[in-house]
């Protein structure tokens, strides 16, 4: 058993001597492969040893690319440092290479120099090895070829289905709230079906012209659509506050409908000369005086504020004679 592992011991380190005693002593080195033979498309390493003293230099031949005919390179030659001792340095040029197409291929000679430390410089040329690349036989005898098979269908999984399932649940959520917030909105409710509260005709119509004040239309020589925009929000007043058809109404219709309502004459008469002078303007293509102009929303402004007053007044009034009338009743 000790003489066993002696000759052991012998024999690996006269493997790790072995390079530096080819150098040494003038022996060809060699390059060597990972695998003598590979199939095709594997991978195979080219590497080239060298060791070298403490302070000498050293250069590799890099090989061409390709490297030999129907050989592929699949990593660059690099150089690596393998082992660094205190008497001499071991490093390691190499390459990835494949190949495609069954067959022998021998591969190129590599040349290293090395320069020592007294300036002599030693070159080493290293023997090509060969590379055989081999197929997967195929048994002719007993092969028998099949169809092609037809498409795999797998089963539908919960991930692939959930995102149609919660994106048709959003779609669907979202068309009816769309019928929703249309159908209440139409009956003047809010998408949670609380009816909204409508605002009062004269504020609406006051705010309606302030905003027309705030365009200066006429400033801007645009009197047919300040006109139009001022007799539009009475015309509209006069729909929601008295009841009537104003908004599709002539001039005359209007004020013949409003002669029922107790309403000041001197300012239906104020109210029915500025309609008529906004007929002028939109249909006879006449120029308002800036008088005129100035005096148009001030107009409609007294009209809106006198009669909601009026009716405001005639409201409290009936409340109090039926406040009156049920004291007595009692």
């Amino acid at each position: 058993m000790k003489r066993l592992i002696w000759i052991c011991t012998a024999l690996l380190a006269l493997s790790l001597q072995l390079p530096a005693r080819e150098q040494e002593e003038g022996g060809q080195p060699a390059s060597r492969l990972s695998r003598d033979s590979i199939l095709i498309g594997d991978q195979v390493r080219w590497s080239i040893p060298l060791r070298i003293a403490p302070g000498e230099e050293f250069w590799f031949e890099h090989p061409d690319d390709p490297v030999a005919e129907g050989v592929v390179t699949v990593e660059e030659f690099a150089v690596d440092t393998l082992r660094q001792r205190r008497n001499y340095l071991d490093v390691e040029g190499h390459m990835l290479l494949t190949a495609f197409d069954a067959g022998t291929y021998f591969l190129p000679p590599l040349v290293a120099m090395i320069q020592r430390t007294d300036g002599s410089v030693d070159t080493l040329y290293y023997e090509a090895p060969a590379l055989e690349v081999a197929t997967i036989p195929i048994d002719t005898a007993t092969f028998k070829p099949y169809d092609i098979k037809g498409q795999i269908r797998y089963p539908l999984t919960f991930s692939e289905v959930a995102p149609w399932v919660v994106g048709g649940l959003l779609l669907a959520a979202l068309i009816v709230l769309l019928v929703r917030w249309l159908n209440y909105r139409y009956r003047n409710r809010s998408l949670f079906g609380k009816k909204r509260e409508k605002e009062a005709p004269h504020i609406v119509a006051l705010r309606s012209l302030e905003r027309i004040r705030g365009k200066k239309l006429c400033q801007n020589n645009h009197q047919k659509q300040f006109y139009s925009e001022v007799t539009e929000t009475l015309r509209q007043y006069m729909a929601d506050f008295y009841e009537v058809p104003a908004l599709e109404q002539t001039t005359t219709e209007i004020f013949d409908s409003l002669r029922a309502k107790k309403i000041e004459q001197r300012l239906l008469g104020e109210v029915k000369n500025l309609f008529e002078l906004a007929d002028f303007v939109k249909f006879a293509k006449h120029n308002a005086t800036e008088e005129e102009n100035d005096a148009a929303i001030p107009t409609a402004v007294r009209f809106i504020n006198t009669t909601y007053q009026q009716r405001l007044e005639e409201e409290q009034a009936r409340a109090q004679a039926e406040q009156q009338k049920k004291m007595e009743d009692e």
